[in-house]
């Protein structure tokens, strides 16, 4: 079954927090997550919906726990939540 996960974010700043998003590719990458897509809330544009694959869901763990929090105030994201779901 394929896993994935679903992460929402609410930033300061949409634009500031894709510029460092947009950085953190790689990192992301070599933490088991692949961006399949990124979305913005229309009527609240500030909040922003990122699914990933999840390649090694313990290393996508270490990282939201780890540089992902780190990176958080860099981003201007004011709170963030993670899901991890599988295809049923």
């Amino acid at each position: 079954m394929a896993l994935q996960m679903i992460a929402q974010f609410d930033t300061a700043d949409f634009g500031a927090w894709t510029d460092v998003f947009d950085t953190e590719r790689e990192s992301l990458g070599h933490a088991g997550l692949s961006v399949l897509q990124v979305w913005r809330q229309p009527d609240k544009p500030n909040h922003a919906w990122v699914l990933f694959r999840v390649n090694d869901r313990d290393k996508a763990e270490t990282f939201i726990e780890g540089d992902a929090v780190a990176g958080a105030e860099r981003a201007g994201i004011v709170h963030q939540q993670h899901v991890f779901l599988e295809t049923a």
